[in-house]
């Protein structure tokens, strides 16, 4: 998305795995960040240094009420069919990339299957970010891996702070 300094980040799933770094992330380069979320998790979004709001109805005029300026971008981590509210809100597909809802081809939305530029240089930074608590990733639940199919319903659920992880042994 080429996110710079200055400019409003939306990101729908701001408390789940991948939105939690996303948010870091685009806070650390200077962005504003706008992060959808339930409302139990409003203050956690809010500590990783984003604006929260919750997502559901009237979503698109919830957000123009925040930035009346539009948004610049838009990353959707949740998959939750917000791509037509952030086509609205961008005034089309441009700059709107999605990892979790299969329908972007059919909007004409970007969706990104894994990393686009892999770099060892930035993944030992991110690593080294871990290391010294500057980039904090959130287990969210654990379960045994006899349990993966538990795990995987919730997962499916959505609504889950934080990564999923089954442990073994």
């Amino acid at each position: 998305l080429g996110v710079a300094s200055g400019e409003t980040l939306l990101i729908h799933g701001a408390s789940g795995g991948v939105g939690t770094i996303a948010v870091q992330l685009a806070v650390a380069r200077g962005a504003r960040v706008i992060g959808t979320a339930g409302p139990a998790n409003q203050e956690y979004v809010a500590s990783l240094g984003a604006t929260p709001l919750v997502y559901g109805e009237n979503l698109v005029e919830r957000v123009r009420a925040l930035a009346p300026e539009g948004v610049d971008a838009v990353f959707d981590a949740a998959g939750k069919g917000a791509l037509e509210d952030s086509i609205t809100l961008r005034g089309g597909t441009d700059r709107i990339v999605t990892t979790a809802d299969f329908r972007a081809g059919e909007l004409g939305v970007v969706f990104a299957e894994g990393p686009q530029r892999r770099s060892a240089a930035r993944l030992a930074e991110l690593a080294q970010q871990a290391a010294d608590g500057t980039l904090v990733t959130a287990v969210g639940t654990t379960y045994p891996l006899a349990d993966a199919a538990k795990a995987q319903q919730a997962s499916d659920a959505g609504h889950s702070r934080g990564k999923i992880v089954l442990t073994v042994g």
